[in-house]
């Protein structure tokens, strides 16, 4: 028995194309291919372009940058020719889109032409088969009256989709093993282990004007993660409690509305803002000397929202038929929602959390004002004791051991080493990597206690 998938996909073995083309008019089928050909055209853009940067730039970390760079640039000339590729399977469809996009097509490739010279031979060809294209299909006398075919629609639809997801992918994968490739000369189990870690000692090594060891990050390590775990415990009772109440208790009026209007523009609030009214509140005028109990304040009003809409939508979708067997044994409000609603919306609440745990671990600017910024001084992190014994001080985080390693350049100014640079984001590359792969972490943890909580919910 054939699924859905098999009804809607053509059959891409020999025998299945040439029985698909056989049954295509000959117009449907010239205009088709032409746009087909005008696709190979556009591709062979990104081919030449590929072809003649990358192998030039040469296979070192170095030019890592640049081989990146050009290749993206590359993938990015290559989307006109996916978008011709489709234009053609609507044409050879008779798809009713399909002669008014071929003139569109027409049309951007005559401007691209005018404006940019080093695409004008690539860019006439698409012109000239587009719009041959376009001319072929309005001569049936059905152009202009053609039915689209559900199945067409929803093959383009499934192309469209799949090439999203392929670039959603792409660019994290791209991120990743950017970080990790620019991290590598520095990326070491004692970069990550060791507590010790002092900016101008540091300087001098990373530009290679001295030698010693360098040190490590495990002080911004935890930090970051003592940091990210005190605003969760702030924030996650709050989102949820008010979610709870915003789903099951409160009326459903324009209060609630006002309320609900106030949660989205506080998720709209830029970080800087929040992280400068904790400064000015917090640290100003009330002296506050708690460097962690402020961060982890200012944070938990930057990610709240994120746990309550969250929250709010995993306890509306609760079928209802939860609440009414609860009650029907005589639950009161409260047990309904403590011991039915809120387990079952337990998968959706970890969402929440993991995207609000996200957004806490890479935030700068509310750390750097209110948790405020370590010294640059040697021995800022002697031991892990003072991470939990001392929390008067500034507490120290990856995100901004990142932003403070460009400012090596300012220690190092008369340097004229040419790898100077180069090192020096290296080295924050490499703390960048730490801090991908300690949310990855935090993300594996928290989708497999979701899938349990979904095994215990379904039984499956």
């Amino acid at each position: 028995m054939s699924d859905g998938r098999n009804k809607i996909m053509p059959k891409l073995h020999l025998s299945g194309i040439i029985d698909y083309f056989k049954k295509k008019t000959k117009i449907s089928l010239l205009s088709g291919s032409l746009i087909f050909i005008a696709g190979i055209a556009a591709c062979s853009i990104a081919a030449t372009h590929f072809a003649a940067t990358v192998p030039s730039d040469g296979l070192t970390i170095k030019a890592f940058d640049i081989i990146l760079a050009d290749t993206i640039f590359s993938l990015i000339l290559a989307l006109p020719s996916l978008a011709l590729f489709a234009l053609s399977y609507m044409v050879w469809e008779a798809h009713s889109l399909g002669w008014k996009l071929s003139s569109a097509v027409c049309v951007a490739a005559i401007l691209i032409a005018v404006t940019n010279q080093q695409y004008l031979t690539n860019a006439l060809i698409i012109a000239v088969l587009s719009g041959a294209a376009a001319i072929l299909v309005l001569r049936t006398k059905r152009a202009t009256e053609q039915k689209d075919s559900p199945k067409v629609t929803e093959n383009l639809a499934k192309f469209g989709l799949l090439i999203s997801s392929l670039l959603c992918v792409g660019v994290l994968l791209g991120m990743i093993i950017y970080l990790g490739v620019r991290a590598s000369p520095y990326l070491s189990w004692t970069f990550f282990s060791d507590m010790h870690w002092s900016w101008p000692a540091a300087g001098p090594i990373i530009v290679g004007s001295q030698s010693g060891p360098l040190g490590g990050v495990m002080g911004y390590t935890l930090g970051s993660l003592l940091l990210v775990a005190f605003c969760e415990l702030i924030a996650l009772p709050l989102g949820i409690g008010a979610a709870i109440y915003l789903s099951e208790y409160a009326s459903q009026n324009k209060i609630t509305a006002f309320v609900r209007l106030f949660i989205e523009i506080l998720a709209g609030v830029p970080s800087i803002v929040i992280g400068l009214v904790a400064l000015g509140v917090l640290l100003g005028t009330l002296h506050w000397t708690n460097y962690l109990v402020t961060g982890a304040l200012a944070l938990s009003f930057m990610i709240l929202p994120w746990n309550i809409r969250v929250s709010e939508e995993a306890i509306k979708s609760v079928p209802a038929s939860y609440r009414e067997a609860s009650f029907a044994l005589g639950a009161t409000k409260w047990q309904t929602v403590r011991k039915a609603v809120l387990f079952a919306a337990i998968p959706g609440i970890i969402t929440g959390i993991l995207l609000g745990v996200g957004a806490a671990f890479g935030e700068t600017a509310i750390v750097l004002l209110a948790a405020g910024d370590p010294p640059s001084g040697p021995n800022t992190l002697p031991a892990v004791v003072h991470l939990f014994g001392q929390y008067s001080g500034p507490i120290p985080c990856l995100t901004t051991f990142i932003y403070r390693a460009p400012t090596l350049l300012a220690f190092n100014a008369g340097s004229t080493r040419p790898d100077a640079v180069f090192n020096i984001y290296s080295v924050a590359s490499a703390a960048g990597f730490i801090l991908v792969m300690i949310y990855f972490g935090v993300c594996i943890i928290g989708l497999l206690a979701r899938n349990y909580f979904n095994k215990k919910i379904t039984g499956k």
